[in-house]
């Protein structure tokens, strides 16, 4: 059964298990109709622009969404692993991909072309209503994360982030760029390069060039889900 998991920028890193609350005769008739494909590190499956074609999920590997707030300044506004379903925005209101998305290591893909699922939505019409419910599901998500922030240290963010991430990318290490860290939780890269190296200090982390892998997810976890107080006191015992 699939089930859905993503990192957002502006959200909680947090599993939305959408595809899992569908009744099974819906879940049935997407994967009828949904076709495999599996594509190498850097494909991109569609581009920032492009019309709508249809709804995707991740099998294995990893998928990132990429936008562009600025010439030259590349933001990934989420990170999908194994079981994320994508593409739900432009399959609801027609309009052109809001991102670039992105295989950031060889990655297995089901594609449910969007005449299939229009089809499908027109005997199963209450489709529509469950992606919206996965669009809103995001949006909550988005605004708890952005009230979040307003309170929250950097040490607090950056566990959620990280603890999320290392979740999406399963058993290999993480790959991001300290670049995309500070743009997803919005501080500059020297400030994410000291939280990384207090966290690389305490054990949690282990940094290579454009790889983070996560030796204590559960450390991470605890710092994270923490409220305010709690997190910020449990992370400066590490400095």
């Amino acid at each position: 059964m699939i089930c859905g998991m993503t990192t957002t920028q502006h959200a909680v890193p947090d599993a939305i298990p959408w595809f899992a609350t569908l009744p099974a005769d819906r879940q049935a008739v997407l994967l009828e109709r949904a076709r495999p494909s599996s594509v190498p590190a850097g494909s991109r499956i569609y581009g920032l622009g492009d019309p709508p074609d249809g709804l995707w999920s991740v099998v294995e590997g990893e998928v990132r969404l990429v936008s562009y707030p600025a010439i030259g300044v590349e933001s990934v506004a989420m990170i999908l692993g194994p079981g994320a379903w994508f593409g739900e925005l432009s399959v609801v209101d027609g309009g052109p991909r809001p991102h670039d998305a992105v295989a950031v290591r060889p990655t297995r893909l089901l594609h449910v072309p969007l005449g299939a699922f229009e089809q499908i939505a027109m005997a199963h019409p209450i489709l529509y209503r469950d992606l919206g419910v996965l669009v809103c599901a995001r949006q909550r998500a988005a605004l708890t994360f952005m009230a979040q922030a307003i309170a929250q240290p950097v040490s607090v963010r950056l566990a959620r982030i990280l603890g999320a991430a290392a979740r999406a990318a399963g058993p290999d290490a993480l790959r991001m760029r300290q670049e995309d860290l500070a743009a997803m939780i919005g501080v500059s890269r020297q400030t994410i390069n000291k939280e990384l190296k207090r966290l690389e200090r305490a054990g949690m982390v282990e940094l290579s060039y454009g790889k983070i892998e996560v030796r204590e997810p559960q450390a991470l976890r605890a710092i994270g889900q923490r409220d305010t107080a709690e997190g910020a006191s449990l992370a400066s015992s590490m400095r």
